[in-house]
């Protein structure tokens, strides 16, 4: 039979007749005791009172406890054999494996009448009979009640009562929980979306919630105190119950967590829902005003300007157009943000299709707003670029070109620099002004769409022309004044070249006078031998090809400097002048140069002509010495040949004593022309040549 629905107050009678009861003692292995008192007749109601009550018995305890199994007490001391036999097999096949064990308890009068053998042993699955006084050895004397000998306090009415109490509480919480879990499945099944619309529905189960959480308090608070009252019990049912109870009142906690969470979800779906509801009037009206006022304003604006003053008039035109716009783009971005940070799940199709309509609508009308800044910033820039074109070419031509007509040669160099770098710069700013001409003339070629993705008319036909005929006047501009350049470069560069090559003539004439000071100071003394003489005449000749090259290369600078002058026909009296300063300062440098030359070569004559003479002495003395050492007074033809001999050298002394009176001479007259300074004047140098000419010779020819 169905055991799941039985209750005490079901059973009552059955409970009232202690047919079986639950004494709460365990036996020595811990497994709760099930007593049967057999009655002592066998009666209709016996049967079926007993299956009710054990039946009863096993919903009580938990299923942990009865797979560990039950213990069976058959108390058959009064009834008669029969009537325990019956009642011992029903139970033993109501309880079935739950039976650990089954004592059938029988009068000791019974076992005097009984004979069984001692060797008998005891089978699995056969109950033990047993008296009282043997029962303590199965099952603890405190855990027996007073019926079977024990000392364990029970009371079966208040048992019952205490069962009944429980139970009412266990139909009440299971009520409870059966009515939670309908209410969390109705609001888990509910749309928040449709509920916002509908606050009927909504009312009703707010109320129905609060109630169910008021008698939830209630019910929760009974089982505490119903839990605190059975805290003392031992008892295995006792704590299966209480067990059972901590579920119940575990299970009404969750689903009162669970019912709060579904009325936070249900808040959350509402505000969602109010949220979108928001959401679409927001994506509407931006999109109403990007297809409506917005578009009408931006297709009003259609020129690009023609000089500077107007193109910045139309920026600022259209800045302000964009900060109208700004508000707008402020809540297409917020509304773009609200939408993305919802649940994927909460969006409807139609929100996601006005959302995606908005986001296309707001870029083009954003690309197309971009695509008008960016044509009058390259109209502006190209026109500003323009006006500073041809502001600074007028500027360099009238101050580098027109006003560099005089003749300064100190700055041509600079002037030059000057140019070059001005005329690089306006090679740049022509590059740039034509790719921003050529640049805006394209993007005024490009078609125009509006935000909706459809061509819009506008005519840059006017403008496009206008940039063009800028761009072919720049050119042009350009040509004249690149040619004017060139030939202003040309000729700073000629008068540059003038000036450097006259400033190195110029240098050359101090290095001759410099050269003309070092000759006076360092190169006036003569040798003491003709040794020294040679060796200074040597340098002196490398000195003379320094002066010489010198002078070479300073004449060629002012020839080539003459040569520039013709050719830019500019004065040639100061190039004349410093041609005559650098000849008379070769010429002053080379008299003086070629003065002591001629002193060198005299000087080194002389010394060769003494040594000479000296020499030839020396000759004549050892000759004579030699005659008079070979002469003997007896020899009268050797005598002879001596004296003739002696004639001879007689001769050759008298020419060469001749010669050196002649040579005495000429050494006073040298000694007394090197004194002379070399630097005298103008005359004096003139008959320097003619004096030195006439030693020459007459060293020659002594």
């Amino acid at each position: 039979m169905p055991t799941k629905n039985l209750e005490a107050v079901d059973i009552l009678e059955a409970l009232e007749s202690k047919l079986a009861y639950v004494p709460g003692g365990r036996d020595r292995e811990g497994r709760p005791l099930i007593v049967v008192n057999v009655p002592s007749e066998l009666q209709p109601t016996t049967k079926p009172r007993l299956e009710v009550l054990i039946a009863y018995f096993l919903s009580i305890f938990s299923e942990e406890t009865k797979k560990n199994g039950l213990v069976l007490i058959v108390d058959a001391r009064r009834g008669a054999w029969r009537v325990a036999r019956s009642c011992i097999r029903l139970s033993m096949m109501l309880l079935g494996a739950l039976a650990a064990s089954v004592i059938v308890v029988r009068p000791d009068g019974f076992w005097d009448k009984r004979v069984d053998s001692c060797t008998k042993s005891h089978k699995e699955g056969e109950p033990t009979y047993l008296t009282l006084t043997r029962l303590q050895f199965h099952v603890d004397f405190a855990q027996l009640p007073y019926e079977l000998g024990g000392n364990r306090l029970y009371d079966h009415t208040d048992w019952i009562q205490k069962r009944v109490k429980v139970e009412n509480y266990i139909k009440d919480a299971t009520d409870l929980v059966a009515r939670m879990i309908d209410l969390h499945q109705r609001l888990t099944s509910l749309d928040g979306f449709r509920m916002s619309e509908s606050d009927d529905d909504l009312e009703s189960y707010w109320g129905m919630s609060n109630e169910l959480i008021y008698v939830a308090r209630q019910v929760l608070q009974s089982g505490r105190n119903l839990v605190s009252s059975m805290s003392r019990e031992s008892t295995k049912d006792a704590l299966d119950t209480t067990k059972r109870i901590h579920e119940l009142m575990d299970s009404i906690e969750l689903k009162q967590l669970g019912i709060e969470n579904s009325w936070s979800e249900m808040e959350r779906n509402l505000d969602i829902a109010r949220v979108i509801g928001d959401l679409e009037k927001g994506v509407s009206r931006v999109t109403d005003w990007i297809l409506g006022p917005a578009d009408a304003m931006l297709n009003s604006c259609c020129q690009v300007g023609f000089d500077v003053s107007s193109s910045e008039e139309l920026r600022r035109r259209h800045e302000e157009l964009e900060l109208e716009c700004r508000e707008t783009y402020g809540r297409y971005a917020e509304l773009l943000h609200k939408i993305d940070s919802l649940p994927s799940t909460r969006l409807s199709e139609d929100l996601k299709s006005q959302r995606d309509f908005m986001d296309f609508v707001c870029r083009s009308f954003a690309n197309r707003l971009e695509r008008r800044r960016n044509v009058l910033i390259t109209s502006q820039r190209f026109f500003r670029l323009v006006s500073e074109y041809f502001d600074k070419t007028s500027e360099v031509f009238d101050k580098l070109v027109m006003g560099n007509r005089t003749h300064d040669f100190s700055q041509a160099g600079a002037n030059l620099l000057k140019l070059e770098q001005s005329q690089a710069v306006l090679e740049s700013l022509e590059r740039e002004l034509v790719k921003e001409g050529e640049k805006l003339s394209d993007i005024l070629s490009m078609p125009v769409k509006d935000a909706l993705g459809r061509d819009v008319h506008v005519d840059y036909g006017e403008d496009i022309v206008n940039v063009r005929d800028i761009l072919d006047a720049t050119n042009a501009r350009k040509n004249i004044f690149n040619d004017s350049v060139e030939l202003q470069k040309l000729s700073l560069k000629q008068i540059a070249l003038v000036y450097t090559y006259e400033s190195d003539a110029e240098q050359a004439v101090k290095w001759l006078n410099d050269l003309y000071d070092v000759l006076l100071k360092n190169h006036m003394e003569i040798g003491c031998n003709a040794m020294e003489i040679q060796s200074q005449k040597e340098e002196h000749q490398t000195f003379q090809e320094t002066a010489k090259g010198t002078y070479d290369y300073g004449c060629q600078l002012a020839n080539g400097a003459r040569v520039l002058r013709l050719s830019c026909r500019l004065p040639l009296e100061d190039n004349a002048r410093l041609l005559s300063r650098l000849r008379q300062a070769w010429k002053q440098l080379r008299s003086v140069g070629q003065e002591q030359l001629t002193r060198l070569r005299v000087c080194a004559v002389f010394h060769r002509s003494v040594e000479d003479h000296c020499s030839k002495l020396r000759d004549l003395i050892e000759t004579v010495a030699s005659l008079r050492r070979s002469l003997k007074p007896e020899d009268v033809a050797a005598e002879a040949r001596a004296k003739a001999e002696i004639r001879d050298i007689l001769g050759n002394r008298e020419k060469l004593l001749l010669e050196v009176g002649r040579m005495v001479r000429l050494g006073r007259l040298l000694r007394t022309r090197l004194r002379e300074p070399l630097y005298h004047q103008r005359q004096v140098r003139q008959r320097l040549p003619t004096r030195n000419g006439l030693l020459l010779k007459s060293l020659k020819k002594s």
